[in-house]
C-alpha cells in the first residue's frame, strides 16, 4: 500500500506541468495531505482550497481518472493502513459495499491478520515472553479502550495457568501511579494498538525506569511503547470495522497461556485442581 501511494503522489507531480494553476493548488495539496485529501468531502475540499467543484473534478479527470471519487478512492486504498481504527472505518463506509458478503471479508480479513502475524512474530522475544511470565512474582496486565477488554483476558488466563496475574483498571489512580509499589520480580504485559494510549505508555516508561520487566504487545516496530519494553511481540490487528480486530491478539494469547501452563505444568494441576474444588464447594452450598 505504502508504494501503490508513493506511486500515485509521484504520477500527479509528473502531470503537474500539464495542469492549470487552479489544478495545481489542488494537486500539491493532495500531495502534501494525502490524509485529508482522502477523509474530506468534494464540498470541504472546495470551502478549504477556495476552489470550485468542477475545477476538482476536471483535475481527477486530467490525471485519468473518471472524476474526484475514483481518484479519492484510491487515496483511501493506499492510506488505510495508516489511519486509527475509527477513521479506517470511515474509509471503508467511503467505498461502495452493497453487495459484499460480510461474513466471509470479515473471516478472510482475520485468517490473514492471523498468517501475517505468525510471519512477524520474533521466535527469540516469544520464548523470553514466556520466561518471564514463567519466572515473574506477579504479571500486571494493563491497557485502554479496547486493549483494557485484552488486558482482562490475559490476566484470567494468566492465573488459570498458575501465574499469579491482576489487571489494572484505570479509575482513581493512572496505571504509573499503580506501578509505584511494584518490585523488580514482578512483570507489566502491556497492550498498546491505534490510538495508542499515552497513559499505557508512560507506565511502560515509568516501569523501565523501576526497572521492571515490561512486555509489550503492538502492531508496529515503531510503536513509541517498544522504547520502554524488555521483550516485544508484533500482531496484525488491521480491520474494516470500527476497532482493530483482536483475533491475532488471542491467537497470541492462547499460545503462550498454552505453553506455560504445558512447561509449569505441576504448578498449573494443582490451580485446576484448587479451581474444581471451589466449584464444587460452591455448587453443593448453593444447592
Amino acid at each position: 500500500m505504502q508504494n501503490n501511494l508513493k506511486d500515485l503522489k509521484e504520477r500527479i507531480k509528473f502531470k503537474l506541468t500539464s495542469l492549470t494553476e487552479s489544478q495545481k493548488v489542488i494537486a500539491n495539496y493532495i500531495v502534501e495531505n494525502p490524509q485529508n485529501f482522502a477523509l474530506s468531502s468534494i464540498r470541504e475540499l472546495e470551502k478549504e482550497l477556495n476552489t470550485s467543484k468542477s475545477t476538482i473534478v476536471r483535475l481527477a479527470q486530467a490525471l485519468g481518472y473518471e472524476g474526484f471519487y475514483q481518484l479519492k478512492s484510491e487515496f483511501l486504498k493506499g492510506i488505510r493502513h495508516e489511519l486509527d481504527p475509527i477513521n479506517r472505518y470511515k474509509t471503508f463506509l467511503f467505498e461502495p459495499s452493497k453487495d459484499l458478503d460480510y461474513l466471509k471479508l470479515i473471516a478472510a480479513e482475520t485468517i490473514n491478520n492471523i498468517n501475517s502475524t505468525l510471519i512477524l512474530i520474533d521466535k527469540e522475544q516469544y520464548d523470553k515472553t514466556i520466561n518471564l511470565l514463567k519466572n515473574a512474582n506477579h504479571v500486571y496486565t494493563i491497557g485502554l479502550g479496547i486493549s483494557s477488554y485484552l488486558a482482562e483476558i490475559a490476566s484470567y488466563l494468566f492465573n488459570r495457568v498458575s501465574i499469579k496475574s491482576n489487571c489494572m483498571t484505570n479509575g482513581g489512580l493512572t496505571f504509573t501511579e499503580q506501578i509505584i509499589n511494584l518490585t523488580k520480580n514482578d512483570v507489566i504485559f502491556a497492550f498498546s494498538f491505534p490510538p495508542y494510549s499515552e497513559e499505557t505508555i508512560q507506565a511502560a516508561s515509568y516501569a523501565n525506569e523501576k526497572k521492571i520487566k515490561v512486555i509489550s504487545v503492538t502492531d508496529k516496530v515503531t510503536s513509541e511503547i517498544l522504547h520502554y519494553s524488555d521483550v516485544s511481540l508484533q500482531v496484525v490487528v488491521e480491520s474494516i470495522a470500527i476497532s482493530n480486530s483482536i483475533m491475532a491478539v488471542l491467537v497470541l494469547l492462547y499460545s503462550i497461556i498454552t505453553q506455560v501452563g504445558y512447561e509449569l505444568k505441576k504448578k498449573t494441576l494443582k490451580t485446576i485442581e484448587s479451581i474444581e474444588h471451589v466449584r464444587k464447594e460452591h455448587s453443593s452450598k448453593k444447592q
